[in-house]
């Protein structure tokens, strides 16, 4: 934790509407000496944006509840984990020999954010619940600026950056519990962020829980695993029932596949609820940047993200290794049949247009996005 001498750490949030490139975003922020890098930690808190009020709680929280909160075991990531379906950027993988077997479920912060940061996360973990567990009395925002504050003196970090995919969705919840914060924000073009979305799992997952929350009229991960005999399933479409948790058939969850279109429409309304929020901040504190910036030109891309963390933050060393760590992306929304890649275009065309009508356009060494019908 910071001392009464020493200055608090800067605050950091790597946003964006998720499969925009955070990710590796995240990677090259672990790389920088002076910088925490926060991996999906709120994403697996809040199980996939699902139970935000639970990691948000009002009032104050004692550290007990806190670190209930830290370490909840979540209905969807323990179920995807326990069918060995876990994305990619889950790092914990459960073995015969590890601490946290899959069919009881993994700590929420030991599922990518720990293991982020150390390749003994289970000491770490340990280490976290004793300091967590001297906390005091205070708001859900206090418990994580100490938490945030305990784990940048423990590894020697003046700075955290929180990067969970698709936190946009928090952006109130952010600017409440820290004003103080600056954003940077990822943007990509979404008809590549929706392919790319279409074919995650957990992207996949979380628009299937979405459709059986309207069509149940109730999220069915938030209770207890009902019986058959319990739920009124006839008005169930019956591609859906297999991922009710009662009949969860990891087949059919893998084989299972979403309209690309329909991820376009998702990224198209977070991209203008997320500029909404955005354009309420101060401007100096947010940071658009494309991801097909970085792709074209990492250095450039790198030293704006190193000059918007703040001074002494530019790190020509960590410039140079991480821009030879940026590759290509293998796949391409162009590649989509004429029919779809036309129904994607029209889907996506809201959300470039808000990002025109605010100015966020990518840099003369990307390529723009070409014109859209609608925009």
């Amino acid at each position: 934790m910071p001392t009464a001498t020493s200055p608090a750490p800067g605050q950091v949030f790597v946003t964006g509407t998720g499969r925009c490139g955070s990710t590796l975003v995240s990677e090259l922020l672990r790389e920088h000496p002076q910088v925490l890098s926060l991996s999906e930690l709120f994403n697996h808190l809040t199980d996939m944006y699902r139970i935000t009020a639970r990691v948000f709680p009002e009032g104050p929280v004692t550290a007990a509840e806190f670190w209930r909160i830290l370490s909840s075991r979540n209905t969807v990531n323990k179920l995807l984990t326990a069918h060995g379906l876990a994305p990619e950027e889950v790092l914990y993988r459960t073995a015969p020999g590890t601490r946290f077997q899959a069919a009881d479920g993994v700590p929420a912060i030991l599922l990518t954010t720990l293991p982020h940061l150390t390749g003994t996360p289970d000491e770490l973990y340990d280490e976290l619940e004793a300091a967590v567990a001297r906390f005091p009395d205070a708001g859900a925002g206090a418990h994580y600026h100490r938490l945030f504050g305990w784990l940048c003196t423990r590894f020697g970090r003046s700075l955290w950056a929180e990067r969970s995919g698709g936190s946009l969705i928090l952006a109130s919840q952010f600017r409440q519990h820290f004003p103080d914060a600056r954003y940077l924000h990822i943007v990509r073009d979404g008809r590549d962020t929706a392919l790319s979305m279409s074919r995650h799992t957990g992207f996949r997952m979380a628009a299937v829980v979405m459709a059986l929350h309207l069509t149940l009229g109730h999220d069915p991960y938030a209770e207890q695993p009902a019986l058959d005999a319990e739920r009124d399933l006839g008005f169930v479409p019956e591609e859906l029932l297999p991922f009710l948790p009662e009949r969860f058939d990891a087949d059919a969850v893998r084989d299972y596949r979403v309209p690309v279109p329909l991820f376009g429409t998702y990224w198209a309304d977070e991209m203008r609820r997320g500029m909404t929020a955005m354009s309420a901040l101060p401007r100096e504190n947010v940071l658009h940047l494309w991801y097909e910036d970085l792709l074209a030109s990492p250095e450039e891309s790198l030293h704006r993200i190193g000059e918007f963390l703040g001074d002494g933050f530019l790190d020509e060393d960590w410039v140079g290794r991480c821009a030879a760590k940026v590759g290509a992306p293998s796949s391409s929304w162009r590649d989509l049949p004429g029919a779809e890649r036309e129904e994607l275009e029209q889907a996506c065309a809201p959300g470039f247009s808000v990002l025109a009508a605010h100015g966020v356009a990518p840099l003369a060494g990307a390529a723009a996005p070409a014109a859209r019908s609608g925009a």
